[in-house]
């Protein structure tokens, strides 16, 4: 086996490094002069002699040829900042110092990181009110659901370039907005998002308390249409309702109108108070499209639930004249008396005279109600329905009719308006054209008649229509011929139409109208 100064000797006259090198490799290698020329060339020569304060204590140059890994350790750390290899003690501190900075001091490897030093934060601030309304729309809704054709969004802010454009743009934009750039794709989806989009024109950005508050202020009622836009009558609703010019005038003149989404916040409030049948989370997959979309009129003063269609209206005239009808038993005057609401009483059964076929099918009713009472629990009852004098519904005996005297009547005065008008001349209805209205007549027991009229003719010609041709076509089917003796007054809106009789149907309001027909007598 060769000596140590024949393997130096070796190592130099391959490497041409000096001896103290050659030295230093053979101790790293364990005196192996492979491993030593090899790592001599992977590291370039750059490892350098450990100084004589690095050696470990009491060792010398000739007790060691047995090397441990601290003997390594200190070979390795001798290579300087260019040294290939780093014990791990070495590359923890570097990296602590990296990442932590130096802690500097005299400590050495001992030193200890000082503490993290304590701050103080604010993590939740105050607001400015004024930052805050700005940041905030008009109308803070959540809505579910992306934006699109079936699902379009009121936009809150106005575009600042819709300055010097067409109202073509300006509606193209907007339409763009409220779909979420659906409407753009292609002229067949901006065809379907103008015919089903709604009526953002007559629809309140204000949420529900500032809504109450601003129909006392104007003596409005507030209309309330909950949509589901996943339900199609919803959308039949902005297509062929909502946008009907007699639904939007009525409902400017006497409204304030709020369209909900069934899944916004406001929606979720109202479902809660006012339709709980809807907000159980069965009401999704049972009876759903027995309930939306819901339309009802509020009561601003009381929060009072007065009027609810059970189910959507079916053409735009009928809808106006249900909401004619309404006012015109309904006022928000102070000095008013609006109808009372009546619970129906439960029809007494005296099961003791009853036949068994008659108890059979009162058990046969019980068992199938009971059957279908999963649906019929969820169809919403209008509480305007408890205000009327129902004989069915109430239970209430009728009246025995009063004994006539044979004594002559006594001739009607001939000095009020009822009796100065014309009951031979006979109304002849005109074609239907622009210059056209119809006009609903609504009698004492809920009969209803529409007829044509032409918007110049006089309200004193529509007196005439109801004395000449509507009050003896109702007696004639009655049997009734006292009807015709009975003075009859017209109600329209809570106007007495009396007053207005030289005024043309279109300057009376009574466009697209309701005529209540009530007997004085």
């Amino acid at each position: 086996m060769a000596s140590h100064e024949e393997l130096i000797d070796q190592f130099v006259a391959i490497t041409d490094a000096t001896a103290s090198k050659a030295d230093t490799y053979l101790r790293v290698s364990d005196w192996d002069l492979e491993r030593a020329i090899q790592l001599f060339f992977e590291t370039g020569g750059a490892m350098d002699a450990p100084p004589a304060e690095s050696s470990r204590p009491g060792a010398s140059a000739s007790n060691a040829q047995v090397i441990d890994d601290d003997d390594l350790g200190q070979a390795l750390r001798a290579s300087g900042g260019a040294g290939v290899y780093e014990d791990d003690e070495a590359m923890a501190r570097r990296l602590q110092e990296e990442f932590y900075g130096a802690t500097g001091g005299a400590g050495g490897g001992d030193e200890v990181r000082a503490p993290i030093p304590r701050t103080r934060e604010t993590l939740v601030g105050g607001y400015d009110e004024e930052e805050y309304e700005y940041q905030e729309p008009p109308r803070r809704r959540t809505t579910a659901g992306r934006a699109g054709i079936f699902n379009q969004q009121n936009p809150v802010w106005d575009d600042p370039d819709e300055d010097g454009i067409s109202p073509e743009e300006r509606r193209r934009r907007r339409l763009a907005a409220a779909t979420g750039g659906e409407s753009e794709r292609s002229a067949r989806d901006r065809s379907l998002a103008e015919l089903f989009s709604p009526p953002f024109d007559i629809i309140s950005n204000l949420e529900w308390d500032d809504a109450r508050e601003e129909a006392k202020e104007v003596e409005k009622w507030i209309l309330v249409n909950v949509q589901d836009n996943s339900i199609f009558q919803s959308q039949v609703l902005n297509r062929d309702i909502w946008k009907h010019p007699e639904v939007k005038t009525t409902i400017t003149a006497n409204f304030i109108f709020l369209q909900l989404n069934r899944a916004g916040r406001d929606a979720r409030d109202y479902i809660r108070l006012y339709i709980p049948d809807a907000a159980s989370p069965e009401a999704a997959y049972n009876g759903s499209e027995a309930l939306f979309p819901h339309i009802a009129i509020i009561d601003p003063r009381t929060g009072e639930q007065v009027k609810v269609w059970s189910k959507p209206p079916s053409s735009p005239i009928e809808f106006v004249h249900d909401l004619h009808e309404f006012l015109d038993r309904y006022s928000l005057s102070v000095d008013a008396k609006n109808p009372v609401q009546r619970k129906p009483k439960p029809k007494k059964i005296d099961v003791d005279s009853m036949t068994e076929e008659e108890m059979m099918r009162i058990a046969m009713e019980e068992s199938l109600g009971a059957a279908s009472s999963s649906t019929s629990n969820v169809v919403p009852h209008d509480p305007d329905a408890y205000t009327r004098e129902d004989t069915n519904m109430m239970d209430i005996e009728p009246p025995a009719p009063p004994h006539r005297s044979p004594s002559p009547e006594p001739a009607p005065v001939q000095n009020t308006p009822w009796a100065r008008i014309s009951s031979t001349n006979h109304h002849t209805e005109p074609p239907p054209g622009p210059a056209t209205t119809r006009i609903q007549f609504k009698l004492s027991d809920g009969s209803r008649v529409i007829r044509r009229f032409g918007l110049q003719e006089t309200v004193e010609q529509v007196f005439e229509y109801v004395k000449a041709d509507l009050l003896p076509e109702e007696a004639r089917k009655k049997g009734d011929e006292g009807i015709l003796e009975r003075e009859v007054e017209l109600v329209s809106l809570g106007k007495k139409l009396v007053e207005y009789l030289e005024q043309t149907v279109e300057q009376a309001g009574l466009k697209q109208g309701t005529v209540m027909v009530d007997f004085l007598d």
